[in-house]
């Protein structure tokens, strides 16, 4: 298997010097090594000789549930983790919320030995493993899946279900190193039952950790998205048909220091969505001058649009 260490240095250097710089040439230079690094992980996937799913229905067969994962269990969770489901629950609009631990993931999908194995042996890490547990829910089950940072502001909207597949979709500023170009968010993602789109992501990775005992990058996933957004005029359909509803993806968690102002609560009232990416990895204040930041009233429960 290549070795991208080398391309994902250069990347990463001639970005700094296109942010340290402003020079065009450094990021002309970064988007050249992301396409030939992107051609690469495309070779890897060809070789994997995966065939399109075929077994998708005319009609979206939507299924109301909510699916986040938490391997440890939610007691075990960091509190900002725990006030996020807590927000989901909230306005699961009526969804079924079901989370994914340790303990139970296999009452709901049955994976190949062989990778369970590779899962057990840390092979396969927890996050790539969550990636496969996604898809495969998703393709077995239909529904929404949640990271377990997703907060949520809003109920979930009811026309996500007219949707065979659906995400955060969002305008990215340039080529800045977004993997799906703006087209999805792999934390966010709505798919029919059986759906084609997820079915075919879902069976890559099967077929690659089948085959595999390492990760060959960690976005692999949003890698496979963009092999059949650009390779399958189908799944390329599939994926332009959905609203763009992620352009404010990321406000709470720019926001989380600030204290919760009048200017602050028209930005949350304006966005149509209200779902919001966090992590539980941030510094974040719990007072801001005096003044509760919306970081604290989160955690203490009270953050709320009005």
């Amino acid at each position: 298997m290549m070795n991208l260490n080398a391309t994902n240095k250069l990347i990463k250097k001639t970005r700094r010097w296109h942010k340290k710089t402003g020079f065009s040439l450094f990021q002309r230079a970064a988007c050249h090594f992301e396409r030939k690094k992107k051609e690469a992980i495309f070779s890897i996937i060809d070789d994997l000789k995966v065939q399109p799913d075929d077994s998708h229905t005319a009609e979206p067969m939507q299924s109301n549930i909510i699916w986040i994962c938490w391997f440890q269990g939610l007691d075990n969770a960091p509190e900002l983790v725990k006030r996020c489901v807590d927000s989901v629950y909230k306005h699961s609009n009526g969804y079924e919320i079901i989370i994914i631990t340790e303990d139970n993931f296999s009452d709901y999908i049955t994976l190949p030995g062989v990778i369970i194995e590779k899962y057990n042996s840390e092979l396969i890490g927890k996050a790539h493993f969550s990636d496969l547990l996604r898809c495969c829910l998703l393709y077995e089950y239909g529904g929404v899946w949640l990271d377990s940072t997703i907060f949520m502001a809003h109920d979930l909207p009811s026309y996500l279900a007219n949707y065979s597949f659906c995400s955060l979709r969002f305008t990215p500023a340039d080529c800045s190193g977004s993997i799906s170009n703006g087209f999805w968010t792999t934390y966010f993602l709505v798919s029919e039952k059986n759906g084609y789109l997820i079915g075919n992501v879902m069976n890559v990775l099967l077929e690659y950790w089948q085959k595999h005992d390492k990760i060959i990058d960690y976005f692999l996933m949003d890698y496979i998205f963009s092999y059949y957004f650009e390779n399958d005029s189908h799944s390329r359909e599939i994926i332009l048909s959905q609203p763009v509803l992620g352009e404010n993806r990321f406000l709470l968690k720019n926001s989380m220091n600030e204290h919760f102002s009048l200017e602050i609560q028209k930005q949350f009232m304006e966005d149509p969505i209200g779902i919001y990416k966090l992590s539980y990895k941030g510094s974040y204040r719990t007072s801001n001058n005096g003044q509760p930041t919306i970081y604290s009233l989160i955690l203490d429960g009270t953050f709320e649009l009005k």
